[in-house]
């Protein structure tokens, strides 16, 4: 998954850099043609979507939305796509089952609050061109760089939970139970 996230952002940038090029130097707006075929790329990614989740994942897509898992609830594995996001995934009393749950993020725009398990291991992974993260009060900025947190003892857990978010700006902070 890194491996093609990176070389996904990479050929984008290639593309609107080439096409910056061709409409400074030839005159020809190619920027009309970038915006339909980006609407119609991401029709057939949705309809066509690759599965990179194990069968039984839930899919959610909204354009904007917020999602609160709070008090008692079961962790299961999850591909959340949105344009603009807020996700506050409270794991100090979710129900996490053995093994690893993996739990996918595609956004533009995201702001992501955790709490962290208490009985579980947690492994976030967040790639995009701008971060904004605070962990446990420590605040950090993040830019074309990737923001990665694993709570300790994680490869030693019997139940984990593995989040990735792939989005253009985000906001991430983690928390434990009761801060």
């Amino acid at each position: 998954m890194k491996n093609r996230t990176a070389i996904l952002i990479g050929s984008i940038l290639i593309i609107l850099g080439v096409f910056s090029i061709i409409d400074a130097l030839l005159g020809i707006n190619l920027w009309s043609l970038v915006f339909p075929l980006i609407l119609i790329s991401l029709g057939f990614l949705i309809l066509f979507r690759p599965k990179t989740l194990p069968g039984g994942t839930n899919f959610i897509l909204r354009f904007v939305g917020e999602t609160n898992k709070s008090n008692e609830w079961t962790v299961e594995p999850a591909e959340y796509w949105s344009f603009v996001g807020s996700m506050k995934l409270d794991f100090s009393q979710a129900v996490i089952p053995e093994g690893e749950t993996s739990i996918v993020m595609y956004s533009f725009v995201n702001d992501l609050e955790i709490i962290l398990p208490t009985d579980a291991g947690l492994k976030l992974i967040a790639r995009g061109f701008v971060h904004d993260t605070k962990v446990k009060g420590n605040k950090e900025d993040h830019i074309f760089a990737p923001f990665e947190y694993e709570t300790p003892g994680y490869a030693q857990q019997t139940r984990k939970i593995n989040i990735q978010s792939l989005s253009f700006v985000s906001e991430v902070e983690i928390n434990d139970h009761g801060s």
